[in-house]
């Protein structure tokens, strides 16, 4: 039996261990990945960075920055007086962050290289921001008590990540299937969880943050950069369904193939997935 035969039967072939390892690729495809992923997300972004109150002067953090498309646009929020650190654990990314911030004259963000499971800066930031990153971690809400030891009196926590399950395509295609399946499967492999989102209010209130705020947002295409996400994202983690056994290369091959297909045809839709979006002030105690 295949391991995708496996996979759908709800099976686990042997020898496969939960072991928190990045899932989607880094270095230079995975930023440019992540600059159509910002293109696309960042309307509902800059709406959460507005109702949480992101405003000039602010000292922000940006964990899992990638290659800092958001840290820029927090770094022009916060002007003039704020600035933004930007973390990452992909030298080659932040590589290209700093190049960028340079070829753009942004001068009010820096781009540190840690591993976000060891980050701690207590009582440091006026903002603390994650997007798309406690999905991939095996323990959210240790990182979420971090974040939140790191905001000053009157500062915000603000995240973003995704419920999988709320992909969506019409017609139905194999490949999309495929691609939300093996999604949801190599990512609990390595650690993570795919429904992320739909767990962060609970995570808030466990990690000790008061008063979270919430919204849900989600988009669906015809064409354009949010449509291509879900084929680019497919294929930035066919190495790691490969590896992890979820998939054989000649069946992801056939599903990438397919999905290509129906993403260039113009009579079809996808929906991504739901994102929650949530923000706590941290009051005077």
């Amino acid at each position: 039996m295949s391991a995708s035969e496996l996979f759908e039967r709800g099976l686990q072939p042997r020898g496969v261990e939960t072991v928190e390892r990045y899932v989607i690729r880094g270095g230079r495809e995975g930023y440019d990945r992540l600059l159509l992923l910002a293109r696309a997300s960042w309307p509902d972004t800059a709406a959460l960075f507005g109702r949480a109150g992101l405003r000039p002067g602010m000292k922000c953090a940006d964990l899992g920055c990638g290659g800092g498309e958001v840290s820029f646009e927090m770094a022009r929020l916060v002007e003039p007086g704020g600035s933004v650190t930007g973390v990452d654990m992909d030298e080659v990314k932040l590589g290209l962050a700093r190049d960028a911030a340079r070829a753009r004259g942004v001068t009010n963000v820096e781009f540190v290289a840690t591993n976000v499971n060891k980050w701690d800066e207590p009582d440091t930031y006026d903002v603390v921001y994650a997007r798309f990153l406690l999905q991939h971690l095996s323990e959210p809400v240790s990182l979420l008590r971090r974040m939140w030891a790191a905001v000053r009196i009157g500062g915000r926590l603000i995240v973003e990540d995704a419920d999988f399950d709320g992909w969506c395509c019409h017609p139905s295609n194999q490949g999309f299937d495929f691609f939300v399946r093996s999604y949801a499967e190599v990512i609990r492999r390595r650690g993570g969880d795919h429904a992320t989102g739909r767990k962060l209010y609970s995570y808030f209130l466990e990690a000790g943050i008061a008063t979270p705020q919430i919204a849900l947002v989600q988009s669906v295409f015809a064409s354009g950069d949010g449509k291509e996400l879900a084929w680019s994202t497919l294929d930035a983690t066919r190495e790691a369904i490969v590896a992890e056994g979820v998939a054989s290369s000649d069946e992801l091959a056939a599903a990438l193939a397919s999905l290509r297909q129906f993403t260039d045809d113009a009579t079809t839709i996808i929906a991504r997935p739901r994102v929650f979006q949530l923000w706590s002030v941290r009051e005077p105690t």
